[in-house]
């Protein structure tokens, strides 16, 4: 999730420096199903268990952190491996094949997209998207046709009307934070890639749209000296930061943000946003209470990210919080074409109720009213 103070910069500053013993705790996320895959496989034909609808053709991806070299078991961290790509072609009813394959070049270990008849491997804090064609082999193309100058995100928003991408990003220019409001044209080129008046070294690792704002999270995990100094993952709690949820206007481009003060908290990723019948501007996510505090190798230990709804009131400036649901789960997707709009269904991955991270569970959520399957 990073890769050269995107993270080129955390190396001069001593990325890898191995010498306080700090914790003593296990790390979940070199074993089970967080296991490295060492193994190259290509496989033909697959054999299909029950049916797949004939309907149903294309390609399934997916990328992740997968080290491939002995990683540091006390000081590894979940979002610092390698990118690996996992595919399944799917055609007429029959599993085609699979395969897997290294991200080559930067270190997009993140998340896998496709725009404008492009795929890229993409990662936030200053990684260039790497472009993978349709059997997994990394390009060398530069990303958006060369015009992509400054960091990129680990999860972009689609606006299915313009088919514009939309993405907050971050990266670390010769030892200083930018941060920028970049947007993807529909021709697969970057429209534009605004300045952001923010400063605060914070994970920007998830943004969200609605159909007037592009909305800045700005919240309780910060760059750490400390943790880059001793060879951890350089993001950290903060407690000294207030939270906040910004409003770009999409509309005016003026650069100007309007903030929302909120609790402490940080979560990953949004199920979506959008403006209510006021204009109000409502975004629900997965929250977590506090991460990256006590455990410096990933995010579940600590406590479990909820389904969580931020209500902006555009004339008082104030935010509410509700909590949706009590199951704790992550990975929330909705139908693409609902971006920025009023959704009724979400689902998510249920994380599991002990310390050790389990997905073993898909959970649909109604969130127009209280109900989950």
């Amino acid at each position: 999730m990073f890769s050269g103070l995107g993270l080129g910069s955390a190396a001069l500053l001593g990325w890898g420096f191995n010498s306080f013993n700090i914790l003593g705790r296990e790390n979940y996320y070199l074993q089970g199903n967080f296991a490295p895959v060492k193994e190259i496989i290509t496989e033909d034909r697959l054999e299909v268990v029950g049916n797949i609808p004939k309907d149903l053709s294309g390609l399934y991806l997916r990328n992740g952190p997968n080290p491939m070299s002995k990683p540091n078991i006390k000081k590894y961290h979940w979002f610092g491996g390698e990118g690996m790509l996992h595919g399944v072609r799917l055609d007429g009813g029959k599993a085609v094949w699979y395969r897997n394959r290294p991200v080559g070049g930067n270190n997009a270990n993140t998340h896998v997209i496709s725009h404008a008849k492009k795929i890229y491997a993409i990662v936030e804090a200053g990684g260039s998207p790497v472009e993978i064609d349709q059997e997994l082999n990394s390009l060398t193309e530069e990303p958006f046709y060369g015009t992509l100058k400054t960091g990129f995100t680990a999860h972009t928003k689609l606006d299915p009307k313009s088919q514009e991408l939309h993405g907050i990003t971050y990266n670390f220019p010769r030892g200083t934070y930018e941060a920028h409001h970049v947007v993807v044209g529909k021709d697969g080129r970057i429209n534009r890639a605004d300045l952001l008046p923010l400063s605060s070294g914070t994970m920007l690792h998830e943004c969200a749209i609605t159909e007037n704002y592009a909305l800045v999270f700005d919240l309780s995990i910060t760059f750490s000296f400390l943790k880059l100094g001793t060879g951890y993952f350089p993001f950290s709690w903060n407690n000294d930061h207030q939270a906040r949820i910004g409003l770009l206007n999409r509309k005016t481009n003026d650069g100007v943000i309007k903030w929302f003060s909120i609790d402490p908290c940080y979560f990953f990723h949004t199920v979506n946003a959008y403006e209510d019948e006021r204009g109000n501007v409502i975004v629900d996510a997965m929250k977590y209470q506090k991460l990256f505090d006590e455990d410096w190798n990933g995010p579940f230990t600590e406590f479990p990210p909820h389904l969580t709804r931020w209500s902006l009131n555009l004339s008082t400036g104030n935010a509410s919080e509700q909590q949706l649901d009590d199951l704790p789960a992550e990975f929330p997707r909705m139908h693409p074409d609902l971006n920025g709009k009023v959704n009724r269904y979400g689902y998510s991955l249920g994380v599991g109720s002990g310390q050790k991270p389990d997905f073993g569970r898909i959970i649909k959520f109604h969130t127009r009213r209280k109900s989950k399957k």
